[in-house]
């Protein structure tokens, strides 16, 4: 009995715990294949960051709704084709369209109220989060998502939001995110 417990105890010190959730995520290097197997959860908070990514590198502050539900099954229609290859690479080689087409949604992400944002709801309020983050990190180029400081960012820019609602989310952000 004594030598099954020190096998028991030898055994989960050497198997990895699975339990853990993955920290950081770094974004340049996400392939294809990694990312068509996301949840969809994941991949809806993958496409937003990477739409605030190039968006910043761009110089655009703005999304236009119809073209980022064309450009996320875009992504995952290429992906299909393309496994190996990173999904920063191929979004690197695409040709962005100067503007959103004619007639569509465009929502200028920098005018977005700290109180639109808390009105908004969870599904919405994780889009622009995950989207202000990939703004934000390509401004420092920085293409890590720490998951783990995203969810302590968006409490700490909640409750400041909370509190001062005609501020826009961007100056919130930039003055409380750490």
């Amino acid at each position: 009995m004594r030598k099954l417990v020190l096998c028991v105890a030898v055994a989960t010190t050497i198997v990895p715990n699975t339990g853990r959730a993955q920290v950081t995520m770094d974004t340049a290097r996400v392939t294809c294949a990694e990312y068509l197997a996301m949840p969809p959860n994941q991949a809806s908070t993958f496409n937003a960051w990477m739409s605030g990514w190039f968006n910043q590198k761009l110089g655009y502050v703005w999304v236009g709704l119809d073209d980022y539900a064309r450009n996320s099954a875009s992504v995952r229609q290429w992906c299909a084709n393309y496994p190996q290859e990173s999904v920063m690479s191929g979004l690197e080689r695409s040709n962005p369209q100067p503007g959103p087409a004619p007639g569509q949604v465009r929502v200028d992400m920098s005018l977005i109220s700290c109180r639109q944002y808390l009105g908004s709801d969870a599904e919405r309020q994780e889009m622009i989060a995950s989207w202000m983050s990939g703004y934000f990190r390509a401004s420092r180029n920085q293409p890590i998502f720490d998951f783990q400081k995203f969810a302590t960012n968006k409490k700490i820019i909640a409750n400041y939001c909370k509190k001062h609602g005609a501020e826009t989310l961007m100056s919130a952000i930039q003055q409380n995110a750490r």
